[in-house]
């Protein structure tokens, strides 16, 4: 009868412990996605902004490479008025076309830096704007399970010190059996009988597994869902 006793006083703990687990709910699974989510975040933003500042360095530099070609060209082209013969002229004109199609590719190196930075500019300004919420909603479930851990914390100690105190008194073997099924039936271990049948799944008992248990001699288990079974006076 001992046992049965400290079963149920142990089931009637469980189910304290998992109140206070169920009033925190999914918070701190929340709170913990959002803090990884906001550290993506800042990751991302400060990698843009590092690309910004190469992009910034290279467009200056194709800018450059732009301005020098052009004025090669330029100046070629102010010497064909000065050829004598028409290899020289064919001999410009091949450098010259050797140019615009340098040119060409700086312009065009320049044009897609000039996107990629537009594009990272937008991107950065999306970011920021999203982190700056993420980071207040971020507080408030902060604040929120801050506040019920506070709340709670004592109290879980308590329970989970008589708990302790409470599973010493019960064999190990039998221990172990109450665990493995409160684990496998949603933290429910140990029911009364109603209507002669188990209060847990429902399964109907024979007579005299009935009358053990009113009698309490020995400890019962249901055949079907293998709770323990007790008689609630």
């Amino acid at each position: 009868m001992d046992t049965v006793k400290h079963l149920i006083e142990l089931q009637k703990i469980d189910f304290e412990l998992m109140e206070l687990s169920d009033l925190l709910g999914d918070l701190p699974t929340k709170v913990e996605k959002l803090i990884e989510e906001e550290e993506s975040l800042v990751s991302e933003i400060s990698d843009g902004k590092a690309r910004l500042k190469e992009i910034t360095v290279e467009l200056h530099k194709a800018d450059i490479d732009v301005k020098i070609s052009q004025g090669k060209i330029d100046k070629l082209k102010d010497q064909l008025f000065l050829v004598t013969s028409n290899k020289q002229y064919d001999a410009l004109m091949h450098e010259i076309d050797y140019l615009k199609e340098e040119l060409d590719r700086y312009e065009t190196r320049d044009l897609e830096l000039m996107e990629e930075k537009s594009e990272l500019e937008e991107s950065l300004k999306s970011n920021e704007l999203t982190l700056e919420t993420l980071s207040n909603d971020l507080s408030i479930r902060k604040g929120k399970l801050e506040k019920l851990l506070d709340e709670t914390s004592n109290q879980k100690k308590v329970l989970e010190v008589e708990r302790e105190e409470k599973a010493k008194k019960i064999a190990s073997n039998v221990l172990a059996r109450y665990d493995r099924t409160r684990h496998a039936k949603s933290g429910v271990a140990v029911v009364s009988i109603e209507n002669n049948a188990c209060g847990g799944c429902g399964a109907g008992l024979p007579p005299q597994i009935v009358a053990d248990i009113k009698s309490a001699s020995g400890i019962r288990n249901c055949d079907v869902c293998t709770r323990f079974l007790y008689w609630e006076k």
